[in-house]
């Protein structure tokens, strides 16, 4: 005896639309959505919301989770399960408007290495009426542009360089003297990345325990157990 078996692929299969509950409550949904009597459809529909809550145990026991768990079975029938449900039923045409467009800003930076929170910074400066104030604070961002410029270039940079970079940046309204002096390179450079000295330790041998072993009568330290 024969059996002529004609096996089904997925890829010939209809598409799921929510693939995490699989594809039997898919087939489920469908035969409720052919029952005619509407009572039967509520009870068909309120046995296949258990069902997901088991697949997705985590959706369960809470309103908010049930909810979503209404609008996934609203979505995996397509929008046109005609049920009573606890919740407003979702529209198709939120689903297929797609999120909203993030605004990015258009406008270039002059220096893209001191960035653009750098770059508000300066024009707050630059705002500043009172000039001795405005060059106080100017030489505070004049080491915050150094800090920016040698975390990307570790090589020593000029003071002048920052100093003109400064004044570009500001449209000559932060004129600081040609020597002004800033802080050192070393002193800005950022020292998180360096090994701290019990890294260091470890390195040379490991870290000591500060245990001493004791000696024997010949002078000879005990070895360990």
């Amino acid at each position: 005896m024969s059996l002529d078996y004609e096996m089904e692929y997925n890829t010939a299969r209809e598409e799921m639309k929510i693939p995490e509950y699989g594809r039997n409550i898919q087939k489920m949904i469908e035969f409720a959505k052919t029952l005619e009597d509407k009572n039967e459809r509520n009870k068909a529909a309120n046995s296949i919301i258990k069902v997901m809550g088991q697949v997705n145990p985590a959706l369960k026991g809470n309103e908010d989770l049930t909810h979503k768990i209404w609008d996934h079975m609203f979505i995996i029938s397509g929008f046109d399960f005609d049920v009573d449900s606890p919740f407003p039923k979702p529209l198709k045409e939120d689903f297929e408007k797609g999120p909203d467009r993030i605004p990015y800003p258009e406008n270039e930076i002059a220096f893209r290495h001191y960035g653009r929170i750098l770059e508000q910074m300066i024009k707050t400066v630059a705002a500043e009426e009172n000039e001795e104030e405005r060059l106080k604070m100017g030489v505070g961002v004049a080491n915050i542009m150094k800090r920016s410029y040698l975390n990307w270039n570790r090589d020593s940079v000029e003071n002048r360089v920052i100093i003109k970079n400064l004044r570009d940046m500001s449209d000559g309204k932060i004129n600081l003297p040609e020597d002004t002096e800033l802080a050192h390179s070393r002193d800005l450079i950022d020292t998180t990345q360096q090994p701290s000295n019990t890294q260091n330790r470890q390195r040379k041998g490991g870290a000591r325990t500060g245990v001493k072993r004791k000696k024997n009568n010949t002078g000879r330290r005990n070895p360990r157990n």
